[in-house]
């Protein structure tokens, strides 16, 4: 693809930033824990669209209903409620997933609402087993810092995230209700946006707000970018779903290349003089021409008819390359694939291939009456689903004479798209019946932006000015979820530089060795760096006791203890082992003093297999060792 001067295209670009928060679900109190093992059970569900108050049907809406799909609801008895199928109505908003919202508006100097208002969004692909997203304007305006300028933002919103699709098979897709209701904070941009690199700075810049709450979750998935691209002659299209955050301009930038040269087809088409009722054509019934084929999928299509159509003026059109890999032809099946659930779809710029021979194409042609400059498509299905098909083709290369559909696409691996549905409208936002409307006291408001979290570098200065820590370690914990809880421990008075490495690496180590550190609270971990500190656990021994207590988090860290640890070597006995030490290496205390102390540590180390302290076995071995000295 040839390098794009993107002034010179008027192109311009905003993003949706859509960030999962460690907090309990949104409308109910439910865990948000990702399960991956055998449900408890699976309900099935048909959804339709709804007409707005004026009448009218959202058509992302209206597209998805024509698909004719069916729904199945994978969920565990233990952390989903009736709420997620439902059943029941939603609970108050969670206060936490609210008051992170607000932080992030005050912290982006956005105007918070004085009543939040939630809304019903209609979404009927399956992600909500409702039909609708439960969502809430928090704030509008404010800004957010990039490199070369305040980038606006347009709105703040407080809303559930959806089901997570794990299969689909033919008409039936299947989803789990595990991520259902995890609450998302939305932060949109103004279309301020003009090259790739802009892009992809404002998605780190809102990435590192997001993370100063300390309620961000973290891993793959949590945080989702949408795009929305548009350039001269083009239309606002919307890349959904991008998790890659370093690889989010490369997305750009082949939207960019996308829609110029679906502009450059558009131009050729007008330049070869093809009219919309060229395309009017009807498609005959080839299925002849295949009896003796070799390609497998025709072959093994029972009981199905090849439909095919010409394509006028067409040729080396479909063929055209809209992104690396993917051609207009791609774009063509995407197009059949999604809105008929056909995936037969062939067409002449990519034949002979997929052991179609060169005679049948030869036969194809000559059925359809093509000339020298026509194309053809042809399909493979049942014949009602596969004249669906050919009408959906035709639609489609209908569009390309006129416009650039505006279009929501779907984020694939590398930086490629492809077509999910129309953009939505405004006709599919509808007010929640069963929850009031929320009312921000500005006493309330005041209390949140007085305690808003330090930015990224005031947290620097603190951490390693006040605190001690090593630029390392302060440049890890700065963005980490646990930087406010770590201020909070640290000005308490626990040792800085052990509790970041326990948060930083420790609880690491804990996950490496298979347990499930989010079983364990922050007021349970208060309590475990208060017995690190005054030494009742042993600190080559914590990620274990760690480790058994994410087994048990109902415990108390003292049964713990108790129960699992109780071998922790008491002062006599450490006196004893290290007395024992001493008696033994006599001579070698004899020829090198008090410095023999070093060279017996490891070995009483070692007897006393990590159930005492460094610190301890140091100073008690070193006393004894003068004391024989002395003798």
């Amino acid at each position: 693809m040839l390098g794009l001067a993107y002034s010179g295209l008027e192109f311009k670009a905003g993003l949706e930033c859509h960030q999962q928060l460690d907090t309990k679900k949104l409308f109910c109190r439910c865990p948000t824990i990702l399960r991956e093992d055998a449900a408890s059970g699976t309900v099935k569900r048909f959804l339709r669209p709804s007409a707005s108050e004026m009448g009218e049907f959202d058509a992302a809406a209206l597209e998805q209903f024509q698909r004719g799909h069916s729904y199945f609801y994978e969920y565990h008895n233990d952390t989903n409620c009736e709420i997620e199928l439902d059943e029941a109505p939603p609970k108050d908003v969670e206060q936490q997933a609210l008051k992170t919202a607000l932080e992030v508006a005050l912290m982006a100097n956005a105007n918070v609402l004085k009543k939040i208002f939630v809304m019903r969004k209609l979404v009927i692909d399956g992600s909500n087993t409702s039909g609708f997203q439960r969502t809430a304007l928090v704030a509008l305006g404010g800004k957010i810092k990039i490199k070369n300028k305040d980038l606006g933002i347009q709105t703040i919103v407080l809303e559930e995230d959806s089901a997570r699709p794990i299969r689909k098979n033919g008409s039936e897709i299947s989803y789990r209700l595990d991520r259902l209701g995890i609450p998302l904070i939305e932060l949109a941009t103004e279309p301020e946006l003009h090259t790739p690199e802009e892009v992809k700075e404002a998605a780190l810049a809102i990435g590192k707000l997001f993370r100063l709450t300390g309620k961000a979750k973290r891993g793959l998935g949590t945080i989702r970018q949408d795009i929305n691209v548009s350039i001269k002659g083009g239309t606002r299209i919307e890349i959904k779903g991008v998790q890659d955050l370093e690889g989010i301009d490369e997305y750009v930038r082949r939207e960019i290349g996308r829609q110029k040269t679906l502009l450059e087809i558009k131009e050729e088409l007008k330049k070869r003089g093809v009219a919309e009722n060229d395309l009017d054509e009807k498609w005959l019934d080839i299925t002849g021409v295949f009896s003796g084929t070799q390609c497998g999928f025709i072959k093994n299509a029972k009981q199905s008819a090849v439909l095919a159509v010409r394509l006028k003026n067409f040729k080396k059109i479909l063929g055209t390359e809209l992104q690396p890999g993917r051609r207009f032809g791609t774009e063509l099946s995407d197009y059949v694939k999604a809105r008929s659930n056909v995936s037969g779809i062939v067409h002449s710029d990519e034949l002979p291939a997929y052991g179609i021979s060169e005679k049948e194409t030869e036969e194809t042609k000559k059925a359809l009456s093509c000339g020298q400059n026509d194309a053809f498509v042809f399909v493979v299905a049942e014949k009602e689903r596969a004249e669906k098909a050919i009408r959906i083709a035709l639609e489609r290369c209908k569009a390309a004479l006129r416009h650039i559909p505006a279009e929501t696409r779907n984020a694939l691996e590398g930086g490629n798209t492809e077509y999910s549905r129309p953009l939505s409208g405004s006709a599919r936002m509808y007010p929640e019946t069963d929850l009031a409307p929320i009312e921000i006291p500005q006493k309330e408001l005041a209390e949140i932006k007085k305690g808003l979290p330090l930015n990224e570098e005031e947290r620097f200065l603190l951490y390693t000015k006040k605190f001690g820590l090593s630029e390392k370690l302060a440049s890890q914990m700065k963005l980490n979820n646990f930087a406010r809880f770590f201020e909070e421990l640290a000005n308490a008075g626990l040792d800085p530089t052990t509790t970041a490495t326990v948060l930083l690496n420790g609880l690491k180590h804990v996950k490496r060795m298979g347990a499930d550190t989010n079983s364990i609270s922050n007021e349970m971990l208060k309590e475990f760096f208060n017995r690190l500190d005054k030494g009742e656990i042993k600190r080559e021994i914590y990620t274990d006791v760690l480790a058994d207590w994410t087994k048990n988090p109902q415990k108390t860290l003292l049964a713990i203890l108790s129960e699992n640890h109780a071998s922790s070597a008491g002062r006599e006995e450490v006196e004893k082992t290290i007395k024992e030490i001493v008696e033994k290496n006599k001579k070698l205390i004899k020829e090198k003093g008090t410095h023999a102390t070093a060279a017996l540590m490891g070995e009483a180390m070692q007897k006393l297999k990590g159930h005492a302290g460094g610190k301890e076995v140091s100073e008690i071995l070193a006393k004894e060792i003068e004391k024989a000295v002395k003798k």
